[in-house]
């Protein structure tokens, strides 16, 4: 699509010469990637498709980052910064952001005039009675 070139991906799935010879002329295969490069090339697209670029490019390059961690020639201080930028990728640090959908609980903090600091804080509650949400 334009993120790695066809031979990469070919490399990438140990796909043989004859097998792709096969795969690419292959009536869906040529549907399902006509439809995927004008949906993955459309203007309404652009912010998902850089989301994507970024993520597949990040991913891409974690191994060197684990790598990096243990090679002692580096400093110790990036050492420690790129095992925090994992743990933090992998959600391993314990700051996991609010609003991601997890159901997770929300502070609610509230600061009017003069008046004492008021805090709130709770867990959301769906209500899944039936009827509960209109039509």
């Amino acid at each position: 699509m334009d993120i790695f070139e066809v031979g990469d991906i070919i490399a990438l799935h140990r796909l043989s010469d004859q097998e792709w010879q096969k795969i690419s002329v292959h009536p869906k295969f040529v549907a399902m990637l006509g439809e995927m490069q004008r949906t993955w090339s459309a203007a309404e697209n652009t912010a998902q498709r850089i989301k994507v670029k970024a993520q597949t490019g990040l991913e891409s390059q974690l191994e060197i980052y684990i790598r990096d961690i243990g090679d002692t020639e580096i400093p110790l201080a990036q050492r420690v910064e790129a095992g925090k930028f994992l743990a933090r990728l992998g959600e391993l640090d314990g700051d996991h952001k609010l609003g991601r959908g997890d159901g997770g609980s929300f502070h609610i903090t509230l600061n009017i005039g003069s008046a004492p600091q008021v805090s709130i804080e709770a867990r959301p509650i769906i209500d899944v009675t039936p009827g509960a949400i209109p039509d």
